[in-house]
């Protein structure tokens, strides 16, 4: 026991005593022994960087001995590369704010790049700052969450259902060929996100890919807009033009509503197909195009051309293969994974720090029928997302108009507390899912994993993810 001063104390009789205070001095080494129990890698560092403390947790993910780490400067130790730049520490440091949650990158002693989550830490002792850093190696649960987003997205196309499945088998095959492909689907289904996808995975992914919503073109302007003029062709010709066809040269055009096109159109948009080649307006030259055609319509072509509104020829021209893209009602399935999506882009456009949907919002969008398709799911969370004020987004937080409507919704399904979680993966998978959904909050994935908490540490300890 140390005697650290007195402290005076009334007693019942109103005297004033005077009492020691004592207190047990605890030798360092209990502390060191402390930290070594932890399954965490932590630091101690000063404001220089110095590392004063380095435990065995660290040492196994960084590769130094606890000797060379004490005393150098983490820089020195780790690659500089990542320090000064993407490092929480140094987040730290400079705000003298506390960071919690931040991944970087560092180069372990025998070179390897791992990736490290760590929570950083001000406090003050004698005047002076130190920081603690408690860090744990989650390379290996990146690499799943990258297969897990990588087997459920295709060129910004989010799903795991087999709809959306069969068409990333259908874009991966048609993108290595040139052949015209027609996409039908209903408005807000993606089609343009399938024609982008389509050039992206091609070998015209190099050249331009031109986009025409034939719909918005007056029927005065479209063959100049696609086919181009030459000066004096036409009131307001000032000058040659050059039209979209041309513009996607060795790429690919995207005409989009093309079942909206005038029947006189249409005849001179076959012949651009059969031949590909153009005349500009005002002129009988022909110009050679090297593009790839992909066409989009919500309408029944076939059905179109029965009716004598759209050629038949120009039918088949068009769908040498042709994509079905199902509507958002009849996948939904893939409703929380697209609100996960549109949540993290949305989040960091409107700079919110939004990690989620209560569980009442997502029964609500599973449910709903979704008319507006995506675009109309898009939509609601950005509305969502701009007027919440919290960090997990609630039905209340989107506008009335579209409060109303999901509140009206009858339920078509009901929605699984764990409708995030990858159907028929391992249990590994599942768990990584669950806490990269979570945002690592082991309570909310326990939750969405119908198990206790206890239960998923087991789990996790057991598949090795820390």
């Amino acid at each position: 026991m140390e005697l650290i001063g007195s402290q005076n104390i009334a007693s019942p009789d109103g005297q004033t005593l005077k009492m020691p205070q004592t207190v047990n001095k605890i030798d360092p080494e209990f502390f060191r022994k402390a930290f070594e129990c932890l399954d965490i890698g932590m630091m101690i560092h000063d404001e220089r960087r110095t590392i004063l403390s380095f435990n065995s947790a660290a040492a196994r993910v960084t590769g130094f001995t606890r000797e060379e780490a004490m005393k150098s400067d983490c820089r020195s130790l780790f690659n500089p590369v990542f320090c000064d730049k993407s490092c929480g520490l140094c987040k730290t440091i400079e705000s003298g704010q506390s960071k919690t949650d931040y991944e970087t990158q560092i180069i372990t002693k025998n070179g390897e790049a791992y990736w490290i989550r760590l929570d950083s830490f001000p406090f003050q002792h004698n005047d002076k700052t130190y920081f603690v850093v408690l860090f744990k190696d989650v390379t290996e649960v990146r690499q799943l969450r990258e297969q897990v987003a990588g087997s459920h997205s295709f060129y910004n196309i989010v799903g795991k259902s087999e709809a959306i499945k069969r068409a990333f088998d259908f874009i991966r095959n048609v993108s290595e060929t040139d052949i015209t492909v027609l996409i039908i689907g209903e408005t807000g289904s993606g089609k343009e996100l399938a024609a982008s996808a389509m050039h992206n995975h091609s070998p015209r992914k190099g050249g331009p890919f031109i986009k025409v919503n034939c719909a918005a073109l007056p029927e005065h302007l479209i063959e100049s807009e696609l086919f181009g003029h030459v000066k004096g062709s036409f009131t307001g010709a000032t000058r040659d033009r050059v039209g979209r066809f041309e513009a996607a040269s060795g790429g690919t055009i995207f005409l989009d509503e093309i079942g909206d096109v005038s029947p006189s159109f249409q005849a001179k948009l076959l012949r651009v197909l059969q031949e590909l080649e153009v005349e500009r307006v005002g002129d009988h030259k022909p110009i050679k195009v090297d593009v790839r055609i992909v066409a989009a319509t919500n309408k029944d072509l076939l059905a179109e051309a029965k009716k004598g509104n759209f050629r038949e020829d120009l039918y088949y021209r068009l769908a040498g293969a042709v994509l079905n893209l199902p509507p958002l009602r009849e996948r939904r399935d893939d409703i929380p994974l697209l609100v996960g999506h549109f949540l993290k882009t949305l989040s960091e456009k409107h700079k919110r720090n939004i990690d989620g949907v209560t569980p009442e919002l997502m029964n609500a969008l599973v449910n709903y029928d979704w008319p507006g398709n995506i675009r109309e799911l898009y939509n609601i969370v950005e509305n969502g997302v701009a007027m919440c004020k919290k960090k997990t987004l609630t039905l209340e937080c989107v506008s009335p108009g579209c409060f109303e409507q999901l509140k009206a919704a009858q339920p078509k399904t009901t929605a699984k507390t764990d409708a995030l979680l990858p159907s028929g993966g391992s249990d590994k998978e599942r768990i990584v899912t669950a806490l990269e959904a979570s945002k690592f909050k082991v309570g909310t994935a326990a939750k969405a994993l119908n198990m206790s908490r206890t239960t998923l540490w087991r789990k996790m300890k057991a598949l090795g993810i820390e």
